[in-house]
């Protein structure tokens, strides 16, 4: 069974079975936890069992404190239990790999210890660089032909922006802005005032203006900001893998769904494909999204749900 970024089920298709064992990652970030059951074959192609997401926000206050809450601590630890369940049930080895929201703390062996207990082994607690180019990669092995590439990835703390020909990078950074990190730092009005959007857009640009880019007309998005964004222009009734993944949204399009977004009250957002720990922050995802748009120079965005997880399904070892 495949599961959207909201957490929801999925059609899943796979192809013919394997005897490659299967292999579980875990991504934790601030503010979903998500899980992978795959195998790569030696041609580099993926048989997905189940792609699965809880939105558990452990980054939650973390930017204002600088420590992870404990309440944030259990529920992605409750998450890593089911997840440890699932691998163990399909004989899964499991690598785990968390990111930003844990980056920030001043606190990570709170979570990290408990984690690893719970796993049965280390929680990685990977770099903005690595997080960058492997969030890249996700996407640039489906495009093994080379050609220019650019993708976005936006989480609740950070944002990494990557461009690539095939699969080698050419520039990629990780920018310290996230939908959680600035919805807690901006809005406080149910809905936002148009002061608080401003607020969030202008901030977004001070920052980004440190990756100047020549102008590109499509740009690639990765997590759950953008995969909701489609499914709801898609107008789905639940959330759907394969109409989502590879559908094509224009600039126009996108800020349409942030302005109508941005007159509801957070009751009003809340929809089956928009979760209620999505709905408080999309509008500040989406505001990101379309600045990242407006500073690559693209009218068009091209969602894959996908993610540096997908990156992270090692092949069949070489023969010999």
């Amino acid at each position: 069974m495949v599961f959207g970024e909201n957490g929801l089920s999925v059609a899943a298709t796979l192809p013919a079975m394997s005897t490659l064992p299967w292999q579980a990652v875990i991504d934790v970030g601030t503010n979903t936890s998500l899980l992978l059951l795959a195998r790569r074959s030696a041609d580099g192609s993926l048989e997905v069992l189940e792609d699965r997401a809880m939105i558990t926000r452990l980054g939650e206050g973390v930017a204002a404190t600088g420590s992870l809450a404990p309440g944030a601590i259990e529920r992605t630890l409750e998450a890593l239990r089911i997840y440890r369940r699932a691998a163990d049930e399909h004989g899964a080895a499991i690598r785990a790999v968390t990111t930003e929201g844990v980056r920030l703390a001043d606190n990570p062996d709170e979570f990290l210890v408990p984690a690893a207990e719970i796993l049965g082994v280390p929680m990685e607690v990977i770099s903005g660089a690595e997080e960058a180019r492997l969030s890249y990669l996700s996407v640039a092995h489906e495009y093994p032909e080379g050609g220019g590439l650019r993708v976005v990835d936006i989480g609740g703390a950070s944002t990494e922006l990557v461009v690539g020909d095939g699969e080698r990078v050419i520039s990629a950074v990780s920018h310290r802005i996230g939908a959680v990190r600035l919805t807690e730092r901006f809005v406080t009005g149910d809905p936002p005032t148009a002061a608080e959007i401003e607020g969030i857009a202008a901030a977004v640009r001070v920052v980004l203006s440190a990756q100047p880019l020549p102008p590109s007309p499509r740009l690639h998005g990765l997590a759950g900001t953008v995969t909701t964004a489609a499914a709801l222009l898609l107008d789905l009734d639940a959330y759907d893998s394969a109409q989502v993944d590879g559908s094509e949204h224009s600039l126009a399009a996108i800020e349409g769904l942030r302005d109508r977004l941005a007159g509801q009250t957070l009751e009003q957002r809340v929809t089956p494909v928009l979760a209620r720990r999505r709905a408080d922050v999309v509008i500040a995802g989406l505001t990101l999204l379309l600045e990242v748009l407006r500073h690559c120079g693209a009218e068009t965005l091209v969602v894959r749900d996908r993610g540096l997880r997908y990156a992270l399904v090692e092949g069949p070892p070489a023969a010999g």
